[in-house]
């Protein structure tokens, strides 16, 4: 058999197997417009559809399928409504999204196709975990996110792509770009957040919270624990494990800007990670795992905290140049204690970026990064020591002991 013949065969089947995939999950509805063999077809007629297009060169064939792929949808929905029967447009969707998907497949596009295939009936098959997602959502949530897309999508590309200012330190496109990726990282540790809850108690919420922000979960369960001592002990599970994860934050960030930097800090992260587990495990034991309540956070991608970390991200890259211009390492250093007070992330980038740009050595880089965060965790402990009760103290001054000892040996 000729091997034009054999792709149109094996264009075929992929395109019965995608179709079946999205149809076994829609068979399974009472209320469905459309089930295994409907999908199957519809996803088949876009492939024959595609094909001819391709054999001869006619493009209004693909809209004229679509078109008869909606009509049939609208129809069917027309007759259950006069019929008074229950539908949503749901089954329509997928629909147009298998005629789509079988589209794709002759055009040379088959793991695209197996992609958006497998996307597609997982959206159809976790519809009551979306739903409950969706309904815990705000609306300052969701215009939150809207502008996460305009951060990412129309702000970003129009930026310049040269240095201004003093020791031409300030890329607008660079400094914007560290926004839209710690705003993205902090949004994926939100949506997560909101969806586990409190299913799954401290260690997960400790997780989580250090995706987001370790210091909004610091100061939620210093507040927690003054009101309730009896979340003491899970407070502080709660705040190590968030402290612990801004190191595995630390490596991510450094290793998408300067990979030779991260070879560097791998082993005093991991030792430090490592060492802090220690105690986290001793206070999970005999914390009585009771409901731990969520860590009351913002949403990490608002217009205002976008704007905010880009402005702390300029200056930190100005006071780190200018440290080094006037005072050597020790400006260097300077920066990194006062700016790793509030945020770790910031002086995180600015190192890596200006070893990139040979600025600074990676040496001066891992010093300055490892002085900010026991900086952080100094601010974090004087909050606990604020808001927190005598006992969250005492066992989050344990751990915090434990994550920094590794890092203080060795810059000492």
């Amino acid at each position: 058999m000729e091997a034009a013949s054999l792709q149109l065969l094996e264009n075929y089947l992929l395109a019965i197997l995608l179709g079946a995939l999205m149809g076994l999950e829609r068979e399974r509805k009472d209320t469905r417009l459309a089930g295994l063999r409907t999908f199957i077809l519809t996803t088949l007629f876009g492939t024959i559809c595609s094909q001819i297009s391709i054999s001869a060169p006619h493009s209004w064939i693909l809209f004229g399928g679509i078109i008869a792929v909606t009509v049939q949808s609208a129809m069917v929905h027309f007759l259950r409504f006069r019929a008074d029967i229950s539908a949503g447009l749901t089954t329509s969707v997928a629909l147009l999204t298998a005629y789509g998907i079988g589209v794709l497949i002759p055009l040379g596009q088959s793991l695209e196709a197996i992609t958006l295939s497998l996307i597609t009936t997982v959206i159809l098959y976790f519809k009551p975990q979306l739903q409950e997602f969706s309904r815990k959502l705000s609306e300052r949530d969701i215009f939150a996110i809207f502008q996460f897309g305009l951060i990412a999508f129309i702000i970003l590309p129009i930026l310049p792509n040269r240095g201004y200012g003093p020791y031409n330190a300030l890329n607008p496109a660079n400094i914007w770009l560290m926004v839209v990726m710690i705003s993205a990282l902090n949004l994926i540790g939100y949506i997560t957040l909101k969806l586990v809850g409190q299913r799954w108690g401290g260690p997960v919420l400790g997780i989580l919270g250090g995706l987001v922000s370790s210091t909004a979960t610091t100061l939620s369960f210093s507040r927690h624990s003054r009101s309730n001592n009896e979340l003491s002990m899970t407070g502080a599970l709660v705040v190590s494990i968030a402290s612990a994860v801004v190191l595995i934050r630390i490596a991510f960030l450094v290793g998408i800007i300067h990979l030779q930097l991260l070879t560097q800090l791998t082993i005093p992260l991991l030792i430090m990670f490592l060492a802090g587990q220690v105690p986290a495990f001793l206070i999970w034991r005999q914390s009585s795992h009771q409901e731990t309540p969520l860590p009351v956070t913002r949403n990490p991608v608002e217009m205002r905290q976008a704007l905010w970390f880009g402005l702390l991200y300029a200056i930190i890259l100005l006071a780190v140049s200018a440290g080094k211009d006037f005072l050597g390492d020790g400006g260097v250093y300077i920066v990194a204690l006062v700016s790793g007070l509030t945020d770790v992330d910031a002086i995180t980038l600015t190192n890596a970026r200006l070893v990139e740009t040979g600025t600074l050595a990676e040496s001066q880089a891992a010093i300055s990064i490892l002085l900010a965060y026991i900086s952080n965790l100094a601010f974090k402990l004087a909050m606990v020591g604020v808001l927190g009760t005598r006992k969250m103290l005492l066992w989050t001054m344990f751990c915090f002991i434990c994550l920094a000892a590794p890092a203080l040996l060795i810059l000492l």
